[in-house]
């Protein structure tokens, strides 16, 4: 499905959800997704990176979580939440894998 659409566009008139056609709030619930998406992955990408650096330390905070609720303005618990889900993470093999690994031995 194509997401061009105008209820999007930065100059469009916005108008309320009532007047949506059902194809446009379709496009609208598409489009906002993937900017959702990119956003997540650019928030996750830039914690990871401030975190990475030391940012923190290097600003005065004791810690990332420090950081971000000051400079986010959100509660320590989401800023803890945000670091781990930036971290990297390590893939373990799953039991299928080993089987078969098990078994080429």
């Amino acid at each position: 499905m194509k997401t061009h659409s105008t209820a999007l566009a930065p100059d469009a008139p916005a108008p309320g959800w009532p007047e949506l056609t059902d194809v446009d709030l379709l496009r609208t619930l598409v489009e906002t997704e993937r900017r959702r998406r990119r956003l997540d992955a650019a928030m996750r990408a830039a914690v990871a990176e401030a975190d990475r650096r030391g940012l923190a330390a290097g600003t005065g905070y004791e810690d990332t979580v420090e950081l971000l609720t000051d400079l986010l303005r959100i509660s320590a618990h989401e800023a803890r939440r945000r670091i781990e889900y930036a971290a990297p993470q390590v893939r373990s093999r799953s039991r299928k894998v080993w089987r078969v690994l098990a078994a080429a031995s």
